[in-house]
């Protein structure tokens, strides 16, 4: 019987560079959706969110629930489609990483009941997202309280612009 290592496949030169110019690509263009989009439309509605409703419910409750509880449950739902699609690969196949995945290096493949922890623990990754979620929840509907019992001026005088990152005095 061998007693040798057994390596998983690793990916050939040309397809780590494809792989790299399309995560650097895809960064790319999600950093700049944040910025150019993003951001500016945040801003503006985190300033004029005591004057707006969304579907009936209040803008402050929309921004705080968005931020703590819709982020970590978003988060959580990627990190669970994921991994959890790895993690019960490797639990079928008994072996890190999965029969048929190349690796970016030389990585040992791992049998027995390490690689049935490691596959356990990517299905359960999202875990850490829902608990952030559900403390979210009550973090926010606190602040929500809070914001509502605050006097604001709504009337269409009040022009809700964006203030400037930085005054110029």
């Amino acid at each position: 019987m061998d007693k040798s290592p057994e390596f998983a496949e690793q990916y050939s030169r040309a397809e780590r560079i494809r792989i790299a110019l399309l995560g650097t690509t895809a960064g790319g263009l999600l950093v700049a959706f944040e910025k150019l989009w993003l951001s500016p439309w945040l801003r503006e509605f985190s300033t004029s969110a005591q004057c707006r409703t969304v579907f009936g419910v209040s803008g402050t409750t929309v921004l705080w629930q968005g931020l703590f509880v819709g982020l970590p449950f978003l988060a959580g739902l990627v990190v669970a489609f994921a991994f959890g699609r790895r993690g019960f690969k490797i639990l079928r196949d008994g072996q890190v990483p999965p029969l048929r995945e190349k690796s970016l290096r030389l990585i040992r493949v791992r049998r027995g009941s390490g690689a049935k922890i490691i596959g356990y623990l990517h299905l359960v990754a999202f875990v850490p997202f829902l608990a952030l979620g559900l403390w979210g929840y009550a973090q926010a509907e606190g602040l929500s309280r809070q914001a509502q019992h605050k006097a604001v001026d709504c009337s269409a005088n009040n022009s809700f612009k964006p203030k400037p990152l930085h005054s110029s005095t």
